[in-house]
């Protein structure tokens, strides 16, 4: 059942709420602005539910600055070095909104800013938006779907599809901040990504076309661990970042949908198994939440994110798989977060 559960005015624009649920009274909240995910409720192993992500307060507040809780991510997730690429023998310059790179879109071509259309289509609530040609400095005029679905064995379903008229680079994804315990911290939440690999990074947090392994290392959730285990290792990127901010190269047999990690909470009993069509995934742990004020006053590693993507600065590392969208040919990815209790 799809319904919509609250709107609101803000600066001129109107925002609505719509409430995903299923026949285990498990609900999914998802804001028009920035095509949000704001709620997960789901059952822990006593059948109390609760609220599996971060976030701000009320759905106003998510026009306030906020490290991109919950968002639809586009046109291209995560970073793209010095704000610019080569395509098609021609240079697009970008806007740089993460020092001198480009992060999560930029600025003007943010995706988590905009007011998306919805359309409850049956079991789906779909959002979508048009990004004009030249908008954050990206090519072609790109028609963007996000469809959001709860099954009734507690799956969250994200299917994304994009078009354009001009041959461009795509990568989208969702930020939803999970903390599937409810308590301070993630610390002890238990993670498997399955990975061998990551794409090292510089000073900023850019790749540069290289891989690491990372077999028996800190970086490693293979296998699962808690989260707190190493977080606070001396490795070089690890004590850099303060946490876990890195893309994961999916160990993955074919092209479909795959497992490629879970989450479990011992205290609660629930257990996140997250899957994904797309080559990585970037772990963020909210290495810099502390102090935000949202439904309660957050602390660092409050939360983790396990954002499916393309690999960042792809469109600049030709060693590293394509995030091309030639025009006229549809960009369709899927994600899922199957929750359950163990």
């Amino acid at each position: 059942m799809i319904r919509k559960s609250y709107s609101f005015e803000k600066d001129g624009n109107f925002n609505d709420v719509y409430t995903l649920s299923n026949e285990q009274g498990a609900e999914v909240d998802v804001l028009t602005y920035g095509a949000r995910l704001i709620r997960i409720s789901m059952p822990d192993r006593n059948g109390k539910f609760a609220d599996c992500l971060i976030g701000c307060k009320k759905p106003e507040d998510y026009y306030g600055k906020n490290p991109y809780f919950g968002a639809t991510i586009g046109r291209y997730a995560n970073r793209i070095g010095g704000a610019s690429f080569t395509l098609n023998n021609e240079r697009y310059s970008l806007e740089a909104n993460d020092n001198k790179n480009t992060l999560h879109g930029g600025v003007t071509g943010d995706f988590s800013r905009k007011i998306w259309s919805a359309e409850i289509v049956k079991d789906r609530l779909e959002l979508s938006y048009v990004s004009p040609d030249g908008e954050g400095g990206f090519p072609g005029n790109l028609r963007v779907r996000v469809a959001f679905a709860l099954t009734d064995q507690n799956e969250l379903v994200i299917e994304y599809k994009a078009i354009s008229d001009k041959d461009t680079v795509c990568n989208l994804t969702n930020h939803a901040y999970f903390n599937i315990g409810g308590q301070p911290t993630v610390l002890d939440h238990i993670l498997m990504i399955n990975s061998k690999k990551i794409t090292p990074v510089d000073d900023e947090l850019i790749p540069h076309g290289d891989f690491m392994d990372i077999e028996d290392t800190p970086y490693s959730f293979l296998p699962a661990k808690p989260l707190g285990q190493d977080m606070f290792s001396d490795a070089k990127f690890i004590k850099a970042c303060n946490g876990f901010d890195f893309n994961y190269c999916l160990d993955r047999v074919g092209r479909g949908l795959e497992r490629f990690a879970y989450v479990y909470d011992k205290e609660s009993g629930r257990r996140m198994d997250c899957y994904t069509t797309l080559p990585g995934v970037q772990l963020y742990t909210a290495c810099h939440t502390g102090g935000f004020k949202g439904k309660k006053t957050y602390v660092d590693h409050c939360a983790l994110c396990l954002e499916t993507q393309s690999f960042p600065n792809s469109p600049n590392c030709p060693q590293y798989p394509s995030a091309l969208l030639k025009a006229g040919e549809t960009y369709h990815e899927i994600t899922s977060y199957k929750f359950s209790v163990k």
